[in-house]
């Protein structure tokens, strides 16, 4: 009995190997296009394994040892994968063209590429991800849209352009800033004079473009840039394509935001009061002039005759009890005949600092026919910071018309 048993497991153990081999079959089938013409060298795989091959130049494939359960992966660069059960010794597939990623359409120096055509480097922002953002110049729109972009603010000033630099640093005496094309004409960025009411003061050709005009930006990163452009492109290019009208009915698009910074915004830290900025500006004052080898008492008299003359003017006298360094300064108010300032310190903070507001109105119309097409607009942006001697006014106006004409010979 136990022989019986012991010879019917190893006669079904021997046989599972073949009964294995009997379900796996031979896959045949052809893979076309959309029209239906065969498509050669598509990848055929068995998901979940490495059981693959691919087609012939008419299409054809034969995959072997296919389970029953299995599912067939159909895959090539530039059309979408399909994935087919393998229910039949017979599988045919149809791979469709991946037309989001071959026809993008990208700025190339003066007309327009397909992205799978060019065989550069490039990044394509669309104007609709920068428009919202509450910033004066587009530049500061680009932070984190664009790989190997490094986009810097240079200033605090309201309205500066911020440093970009394309795949790091090429130079360490000329210029790093990219060439700047805009609807196909080069620019020169740079400070455009002064014309500001401030001594310190930034002003970029750059500055003056409304980002709600931008239609697309292109960002050129590579040595493919130099045959575009020579060597003006050795930093790289920013091509900006502006909003251009279509045709049909008159359209008009109004959009406005405003914004506020607060003070308790930047109250990120506990200022002195004027009680111990005073003292430790006697305190400095009094240590330069005896580390220069004066007694203490000339280092006082001359240490309260700079704060006299430095604070007088606003109304205030200072006085100590003797001539030592870490004397406590007592703050005199004077009487001017209009308010006795007795006790009653200027308030600095409140002077210099208040609530930030940035605010931008635009207003746009567009339009046209089969022959001419525009677009106009106007935009008011006002950026008014925390710093009250800091903010920026920018008045803007576009006008583009585009005719197009049609010779019959």
């Amino acid at each position: 009995m136990r022989k019986s048993l012991l010879y019917a497991w190893m006669i079904i153990f021997l046989s599972m190997p073949l009964l294995l081999l009997a379900q796996a079959r031979l896959i045949t089938g052809t893979v076309t296009d959309e029209r239906g013409n065969p498509l050669s060298f598509i990848s055929v795989l068995q998901k979940g394994t490495n059981n693959g091959t691919t087609t012939d130049a008419q299409g054809k494939y034969s995959l072997q040892n296919v389970p029953p359960n299995a599912i067939l992966i159909f895959s090539s660069v530039g059309r979408k994968s399909v994935e087919i059960p393998a229910t039949s010794n017979v599988a045919n597939a149809t791979l469709q063209p991946d037309a989001q990623a071959l026809d993008e359409v990208i700025a190339v120096a003066y007309g327009t590429s397909r992205k799978g055509s060019f065989t550069g480097s490039a990044s394509v922002i669309n104007g609709n991800e920068i428009k919202d953002q509450p910033t004066t110049s587009f530049q500061n729109a680009l932070i984190g849209k664009a790989a190997g972009v490094q986009v810097t603010a240079s200033s605090g000033q309201a309205g500066s352009v911020a440093s970009i630099r394309i795949r790091g640093v090429g130079s360490m005496n000329a210029s790093n800033e990219p060439l700047y094309v805009i609807d196909g004409v080069p620019v020169t960025s740079g400070n455009s004079g002064q014309m500001s009411d401030y001594i310190y003061s930034t002003n970029n050709v750059m500055n003056t473009l409304n980002p709600a005009d931008i239609a697309s930006i292109t960002v050129l990163k590579d040595a493919a840039a130099a045959s575009l452009y020579g060597s003006r492109a050795a930093n790289g290019v920013v091509v900006i394509t502006t909003i251009q009208g279509k045709a049909g009915k008159p359209k008009i698009n109004l959009r406005s935001s405003i914004g506020f910074t607060p003070s308790w915004a930047t109250d990120n830290y506990e200022p002195a009061g004027v009680q111990a900025q005073v003292n430790m500006l006697y305190q400095i004052f009094h240590d330069y002039n005896t580390s220069a080898g004066k007694t203490e008492a000339a280092a006082n008299l001359d240490a309260l005759s700079k704060l006299n003359s430095r604070f007088n003017k606003h109304g205030y006298t200072f006085q100590t009890g003797t001539t030592g360094r870490y004397e406590n300064v007592t703050i005199k108010g004077m009487t001017d005949g209009i308010e006795n300032r007795e006790g009653k310190y200027f308030d600095w903070e409140d002077a210099l600092f208040g609530t930030g507001v940035y605010q931008t109105n635009d207003l746009s119309v567009s339009g046209g026919d089969q022959n001419t097409k525009y677009y106009s607009s106007f935009s008011y942006t006002k950026d008014d910071g925390r710093i009250k001697v800091n903010d920026f006014d920018r008045d803007y106006f576009l006008l583009l018309s585009k005719q197009e004409k049609e010779y019959r010979i």
